[in-house]
């Protein structure tokens, strides 16, 4: 466990002078390192700032628990702290712990996007997929919902959509994609149907002229002497001119899969996505092409069951910033489709390593913000500063300060609600601990495992407390005006 105990009484020293801008509480004279250690649990001050902005999500979790409501949907979108869903995983197991599974929530293919990801679904193909981050400039790609682009030009694209973990187990999909078009079915299938390892390799042919050698011609093809031999079932490296040898190519022939195999699952359209319903909870099934498409393209896939709980949706890009997802209109036009009752927002990290003013970073995470309320009005929205980090070896982010000020300081405005990671992880002074505790990672800028584990808990208490205030302050105001 770290020493918080010395980081807070460093930050409360600091408080005093009047070095942090942030708001703290006053601080007593008599004030001892004692007093500190009996009176702090954890970090010092986790608290969610302005939690009135949450009245719509805790009332939903209060009619949750009380059984007047089955779903509650969580929308956490970030940058690779959250991609690689460490951090929101963790925030996702405690509060479905305590409300209720209500299902996995949205999920992409990043396998097959070449990029990291969860554990919990594998996705598989018998096609090659094109994609582009937002992270990009705009090229026409069809970003949209997961803020990375995925698309094939195989006409019979075969997705392999398999759960990992039994305790997500669905029976409803929602299946987005640009225009809310029906580019894939959704089917299920009593056959083990292998997508990826039974590719071979494509071939061409050459025909052999006078005067050529086979080194020759395995030197044209970018292929060995020997290569050419096993194909050709050759004892020698003798050639006659005339003849046509069989040249291997850097391309492969994937299987391909008649879609008759597949038990196709009766949908729904509806205003964002197509809803796919299962008799029974599964947790296998496939995505398949239907029609002619010159391109398909997918946006991301919703898993829920049909029991009451939380649904919490996590949405992350590696080396994403507020101004990334604000190119796309199609992200928050989709994002309409997940029904948040609570959206959080956690970016600012490659925003401070671009060492960004503070007016510009407001500018663009308010840009954010009237998208998200335009087309979620009920939503509460909580957004989290980014966490403490190096520029380099021995070399603070402190611009990640000035932002995690601004964050707070835009909130009355904007109206949302804030819990400030960057201090609730000790700030600058909490670097050394976190080093030393291994709670940040090699590079100085994500953290380990144990690292967002460690945050995914203190964020979750922070929010949990705020949960609890809010209806004890209620029922306190109530009690008075009676």
């Amino acid at each position: 466990m770290i020493r918080w105990s010395k980081i807070s009484v460093a930050l409360l020293l600091l408080a005093s002078t009047g070095v942090f801008a942030q708001e703290q509480p006053i601080v007593p004279e008599d004030l001892t390192v004692t007093s500190v250690q009996d009176t702090l649990n954890e970090p010092y001050k986790n608290r969610i700032y302005y939690p009135e902005q949450l009245k719509h999500f805790f009332t939903s979790l209060k009619e949750l628990s009380e059984g007047k409501r089955k779903k509650v949907n969580i929308v956490h979108i970030g940058d690779s702290h959250i991609q690689a869903d460490f951090f929101s995983g963790r925030v996702r197991s405690l509060i479905q712990e305590q409300f209720g599974n209500g299902g996995l929530g949205f999920t992409f293919p990043y396998q097959l996007a070449r990029t990291n990801s969860n554990n919990y679904v594998r996705y598989s193909s018998n096609s090659d997929w094109e994609n582009r981050r937002n992270i990009y400039p705009v090229n026409g790609a069809k970003v949209g919902l997961s803020g990375i682009a995925l698309s094939s030009t195989t006409k019979d694209a075969v997705i392999k959509v398999d759960l990992r973990e039994s305790k997500f187990a669905f029976t409803k999909v929602k299946l987005f994609t640009p225009n809310n078009e029906l580019v894939y079915r959704v089917g299920t299938t009593d056959r083990e149907l292998n997508l990826t390892n039974t590719t071979v390799s494509k071939t061409s042919t050459h025909k052999i002229k006078s005067g050529e050698s086979l080194s020759g011609i395995a030197k044209k093809y970018q292929t060995t002497v020997t290569h050419l031999k096993q194909l050709n079932k050759m004892k020698s490296t003798a050639i006659q001119a005339g003849k046509t040898l069989v040249i291997p190519t850097k391309e492969v022939e994937r299987p391909r899969i008649v879609t008759s195999v597949f038990e196709p699952v009766h949908y729904s359209k509806q205003k964002n996505c197509f809803a796919f319903d299962f008799p029974n909870a599964t947790a296998q099934f496939y995505l398949y092409a239907v029609g002619q498409n010159e391109s398909n393209d997918l946006n991301g896939l919703v898993l829920e069951n049909d029991q009451a709980g939380i649904v919490y949706h996590t949405i992350g890009v590696n080396g994403a910033r507020y101004s990334d997802y604000n190119k796309y209109p199609l992200f928050f036009d989709q994002l309409e489709g997940l029904e948040a009752d609570l959206v959080i927002l956690s970016m600012g990290t490659n925003e401070a390593f671009d060492k960004i003013d503070a007016e510009s970073f407001k500018k663009e995470v308010n840009r954010f913000l009237k998208e998200v309320k335009n087309r979620n009005p009920q939503a509460s929205i909580l957004i989290t500063s980014p966490p403490p980090s190096y520029f380099s070896k021995g070399n603070p982010n402190t611009v990640a300060s000035t932002l995690a000020n601004e964050i707070i300081i835009n909130g009355v405005e904007q109206k949302y609600a804030i819990w400030d990671m960057y201090y609730n992880l000790g700030g600058t002074l909490g670097l050394p601990y976190l080093m030393e505790e291994q709670l940040l990672s090699k590079d100085l800028v994500h953290y380990t495992i144990k690292g967002y584990e460690y945050t995914g808990t203190l964020f979750f208490e922070g929010l949990m407390q705020g949960y609890q205030n809010y209806f004890s302050t209620e029922t306190e105001q109530t009690n008075e005006s009676i």
